[in-house]
C-alpha cells in the first residue's frame, strides 16, 4: 500500500530535523556519558566515599541555594544527611548517565535519550544553577543541555540505530510506542504546535532559572558564587562555651574559607573576649560538630570551610572572663584571612 503525500512530506520532515540534529546528539550524548566514564574509570575515586575525590563533595556545595523546585533541593538536603544513601543515589545517577550518554551517541531509543538528558538537566539548573564564580557556569551547562535535549526529544534521530530498527522491523519502529522512544514521524499535523510548546518551555525554564539565581532578567544582579559567605546562627552562651552555627553558603566551591579569629563583642562594638589565630589553631576537633558531608575542620593555621559545609561550633571561654559578662545584648564575630566578616547579634542572660 502506498503511502499517502502527507506521510511522504511527515517523513522527510522527520530525516531532515535528524540531519540536523546529528552532532548536537553526539556532543550530547559525550557530555552525558564522559561525566560517568570519569567517575568509574579515569578518577574512580569519585564514587567511593572515603576518597577526598568523592563526587558527594561536589553534590553538597549544591545544597546552599539549591531550588525546591519539583523537591530538588529537599532531595538534596535529605541526601546530604545520610551519606550511605547519598553513595547509592551517585552510582544510579552515573549508569543513569551512562545510559543517556549511550542511547544519544548510538541513537538508540532517541527520544527516550532525549528525555533522559532533559531530566538530568533539570537537576543541574534547579539543583546548582547558581554556582559558577564567574560565568554562571552550571545554569550555562543546564540550560543548554536541556535545549539539545528538548530538540533531540522533538526530531528523533538520523544515521542511528534506531535508522538500523526501522529497516529490520519497520512494522514495530511505525508503532506510536517505538516513535515516542526512538525516531520516525510523531507530531503530524500539531508539528508548528508542538515546536511553539517546546521552545516556550525552554525559553521560560532558561529564564526563568536566570532570574531565581542570579536576579538575570529584571532587579539587581547578583551572583552568590562569587563572594565568599558564611552565615552564623544560634549563638548563646552555655556550659562556659560559646556555642553557634556556621553555614558556608557562597564563594567558589573550589576555595575554602580560613576562620582566624573569632570575638564577642558588647553592644557598643567594644571586644570582650577574643579567640585569637592561635586559640582557632589549638581548638580540639571535639570542638567542631559537622551536619552535612563537606566540613569544617582545623588546620595548623585556621578553622577551614567548604562550601555548604555546616558545623555546629563550641568555644570554651576562661572561667575568670565569663564570671566578668554582664548580662546583655553581644555579637559574635568571625574574621577570615581574606579580612572578610561574618557576625551575628545575641543575648546572654547571666
Amino acid at each position: 500500500m502506498s503511502k499517502s503525500i502527507n506521510e511522504i512530506e511527515d517523513n522527510a520532515v522527520y530525516r531532515y530535523l535528524g540531519y540536523a540534529a546529528i552532532p548536537l546528539r553526539l556532543v550530547l550524548g559525550w557530555m552525558f556519558f564522559s561525566a560517568a566514564w570519569r567517575r568509574v574509570v579515569l578518577a574512580s575515586g569519585k564514587l567511593q566515599p572515603n576518597s577526598p575525590l568523592w563526587v558527594g563533595h561536589k553534590f553538597n556545595t549544591f545544597l546552599p541555594h539549591a531550588s525546591n523546585f519539583m523537591g530538588v533541593g529537599n532531595l538534596i538536603h535529605l541526601l546530604i544527611l545520610h551519606p550511605q544513601a547519598l553513595a547509592v543515589f551517585l552510582n544510579v545517577f552515573t549508569v543513569i548517565e551512562f545510559l543517556v550518554g549511550l542511547s544519544l551517541i548510538f541513537g538508540l531509543f532517541s527520544r527516550l535519550g532525549g528525555l533522559g538528558s532533559v531530566a538530568l538537566a533539570f537537576g543541574i539548573l534547579f539543583g546548582s544553577g547558581w554556582l559558577g564564580a564567574t560565568c554562571l557556569d552550571e545554569w550555562q551547562v543546564g540550560s543548554v543541555e536541556m535545549t539539545i535535549g528538548l530538540l533531540i526529544l522533538f526530531a528523533g534521530s538520523t544515521w542511528s540505530l534506531d535508522d538500523v530498527v526501522r529497516n529490520i522491523w519497520p512494522k514495530a519502529a511505525d508503532s506510536f510506542i517505538y516513535r515516542l522512544i526512538g525516531n520516525g514521524p510523531l507530531w503530524g499535523k500539531g508539528f508548528k504546535a508542538w515546536n511553539a510548546v517546546f521552545a516556550i518551555f525552554a525559553i521560560l525554564v532558561t529564564m526563568g532559572t536566570n532570574q531565581m539565581f542570579q536576579g538575570g532578567v529584571w532587579g539587581k544582579l547578583h551572583n552568590f558564587g562569587k563572594k565568599l559567605a558564611v552565615s552564623v546562627s544560634a549563638a548563646k552562651i552555655a556550659n562556659k562555651s560559646l556555642k553557634f552555627t556556621v553555614y558556608r553558603t557562597g564563594g567558589s566551591g573550589a576555595a575554602f574559607a580560613y576562620i582566624i579569629k573569632a570575638q564577642i563583642n558588647d553592644s557598643a562594638g567594644k571586644p570582650v573576649y577574643v579567640w585569637s589565630q592561635n586559640a582557632i589553631e589549638k581548638l580540639p576537633q571535639s570542638a567542631i560538630h559537622n551536619r552535612y558531608v563537606n566540613r569544617a575542620f582545623i588546620n595548623k593555621y585556621s578553622m577551614v570551610m567548604q562550601l555548604g559545609a555546616k558545623a555546629d561550633i563550641s568555644l570554651p571561654i576562661a572561667k575568670k572572663a565569663l564570671k566578668s559578662l554582664k548580662p546583655g545584648n553581644y555579637k559574635i564575630v568571625l574574621s577570615d584571612v581574606s579580612g572578610a566578616i561574618f557576625s551575628e547579634n545575641f543575648s546572654y542572660k547571666g
